[in-house]
């Protein structure tokens, strides 16, 4: 019996220390903040990355084998396996929130970084092949994942829709701002998402999405190092909590999402009537303009018009509004519906 239990413990211990040292998942709190800077020459300079402060360094070597298996995706071109001897470059990045988006700072230092800034205009240089993937998914479960690939010596940036583009899903291009700048010793670089393009998931109740950041290092074979699991592989990713805001600062998020839903709706509404031609017989759909699309834009326009100046609108006036967001922020979708519920009717009622 005692040489059963002394045998168990042996092998307990065993199996504890060759499990693998990226099997607790890495977690990073993101605050709201004020101030926060915007762009890659505001951040390096900032206090908090030249003090380490909220710093994020758990960067661990992608997995050797599973390199291998990414030549089957076909949409991007990454880097190889790292070799057992080559220096794996510190990689850091820095996150925050605010009421108009959420921002990514990440510093990658590069002891070559001149002579590849040098070797640049070569089609073959090895810095071009320098590469970030950026995967993030606005939630744990149920939730489409996005895909940013960030090329930062050449200032390109690929964005890989993993939803249908609907009401309900919006590609990241459209309105993501991203710049990548070369530092003394390395390169920095800034990404932008504002809550406008991911409104439904704003986290104004705070909560944990699934994060990843992969970064390539194909020269000096120095491989690819990863913050949460592989390519795709959302189920082993990262988790970034989003900190809950105060009643103060979820206020400002909802009422600037109002206010740009607001003015979208507006534009949007004003194309409508001055640019599609509803009174003609041919191309257009009197009828339809008259008794649907007419009457819903007044609705509309007449609810948005009764909370007054958008800049002092009340807490109550911006409750009463977000009910109504999705109306305002994706109308052109909603007219898309209406004509489509209206010509059934019409179909229908003929038969």
């Amino acid at each position: 019996m005692k040489t059963s239990l002394a045998l168990s413990g042996v092998l307990s211990a065993i199996l504890l220390l060759s499990a693998p040292l990226h099997a607790q998942e890495n977690r990073y709190a993101c605050k709201f903040e004020k101030d926060i800077p915007f762009g890659v020459s505001a951040w390096s300079q900032s206090e908090r990355v030249r003090k380490g402060i909220g710093k994020e360094v758990r960067f661990g070597p992608y997995k050797k084998g599973t390199a291998a298996d990414l030549a089957n995706d076909a949409l991007v071109i990454r880097g190889g396996e790292a070799s057992e001897k080559s220096d794996p470059r510190e990689t850091a990045f820095w996150q925050a929130y605010d009421d108009k988006g959420w921002y990514i700072y990440i510093e990658a230092k590069e002891p070559q970084i001149a002579d590849l800034l040098n070797r640049l205009p070569d089609p073959r240089s090895p810095g071009r092949a320098e590469a970030y993937e950026l995967f993030f998914s606005p939630g744990e479960r149920d939730v489409p994942y996005y895909q940013i690939f960030i090329n930062p010596y050449v200032g390109e940036t690929q964005y890989f829709d993993w939803g249908i583009p609907s009401a309900d899903y919006r590609s990241l291009k459209t309105e993501t701002k991203v710049e990548s700048l070369p530092l003394a010793d390395g390169v920095g670089t800034f990404v932008f998402i504002p809550w406008s393009l991911i409104y439904e998931r704003a986290p104004i109740e705070g909560g944990d999405w699934r994060f990843n950041l992969i970064r390539w290092m194909p020269f000096s074979k120095a491989g690819g190092v990863t913050w949460g699991g592989r390519v795709h592989e959302t189920g082993k990713f990262g988790k970034l909590n989003f900190q809950k805001p105060s009643q103060e600062q979820k206020l400002a998020i909802e009422r600037r999402l109002l206010k740009t839903a607001w003015f979208k709706f507006q534009a949007t509404a004003n194309t409508l009537r001055e640019y599609v031609s509803w009174d003609d017989a041919e191309v257009g759909d009197p009828e339809f303009y008259k008794k649907v699309l007419a009457p819903e834009i007044e609705r509309l326009t007449a609810m948005g018009n009764s909370w007054g100046e958008p800049e002092q609108w009340t807490a109550e006036q911006v409750k009463q509004g977000m009910a109504h967001l999705k109306d305002f922020m994706e109308f052109d979708y909603k007219v898309s519906s209406l004509r489509e519920h209206y010509l059934k009717q019409k179909l229908f009622s003929q038969e």
